[in-house]
Order: structure tokens, then sequence, then C-alpha cells
């Protein structure tokens, strides 16, 4: 199980990561399989993909906040731009993203987001239509398109 009440449950070494985030005041809302898990009890989610919001400023806080917990993101800007991933996959089992480049951005997705914790720090998951929409996207761009497709279907199947 993902979530106890309003707290979802994800590796303990990820902590760190949202921990940092919050207190650099990182714009970022949960997204990817941990998010489905929030709609979906069956979905469980071994990973944790957070959506960095694309702008100059934030991608300034959120690679002093990765430095502060050692670990060493691509350059300050990185996470400005459409599409980026970083995979933090040594220590973590975590991704952080950014809005895929043609697909929805983080505006609608965060407008749309419900609140909830990770970690027990108050964060925004994607909402449920968006994140279809994510998915939906997400299908017809990457190889692993049935994952996409059966979190698709659990996330319509819940709404029910």
């Amino acid at each position: 199980m993902n979530r106890i009440g309003d707290n979802l449950v994800c590796t303990g070494s990820n902590r760190e990561i949202v921990k940092a985030l919050v207190e650099f005041e990182v714009n970022f809302i949960v997204a990817g399989g941990l998010a489905v898990s929030w709609y979906c009890s069956d979905r469980q989610a071994d990973d944790m993909d957070l959506m960095i919001q694309p702008s100059v400023n934030n991608s300034y806080r959120t690679v002093s906040a990765l430095e502060t917990i050692g670990l060493k993101p691509p350059d300050s800007s990185g996470f400005s731009k459409l599409g980026v991933q970083a995979k933090l996959k040594q220590h973590h089992y975590a991704d952080l993203i950014t809005p895929p480049k043609g697909g929805p951005s983080f505006e609608e997705l965060f407008s749309n987001a419900e609140d909830g914790k990770l970690f027990d720090f108050p964060v925004r998951i994607v909402g449920r239509k968006s994140l279809i929409k994510l998915k939906e996207f997400a299908a017809k761009e990457e190889p692993e398109q049935q994952k996409h497709q059966d979190d698709i279907r659990r996330l319509k199947a819940s709404a029910n």
C-alpha cells in the first residue's frame, strides 16, 4: 500500500530529497506511479517521480536543495527546461522531472493537483484527470507504453 490516510508512503531514503526540496521552497508536484497510487490502491509504486516547475529561480532552488544532500545535478539552470529527467538512483530511488515538451504544462497540472503528504511533508499530487492526460501523453512518447496504459485504465476505473 502506498497511502495511509492523506500520507503517501515511499522508499525511506527518498525522504531527504523531499525534505530538502520543501526546505528550499522548490515548486514541485508528485507525479508518476506514486501519484497513481494516491488514487488506485492496487498500484504499487517503487520509485518517486517529482515534477519540478521549469523556471530559472526554481531550478536554482532545486540544485541548491540537491547539493545540500550531496547530490550533483547537471547544472544550475537545468531544471528550467522542459523534458528534463534527472535520475537519482544511486542511494535514492527517485526521478526529478520537468513537464514533457508538448505535454501538459506545470501550471495546468499544479492548478488541478490535490493536497496530500509525503513523508509527512505537505505536497501537491497531480489530479486524476491531469494524471490521465500526462499518462496518455507518455504512452505515445515512451517505450513502456503498457505500463502507462495500465495506469490509465486503473485511474479511469477508480473514478467510478
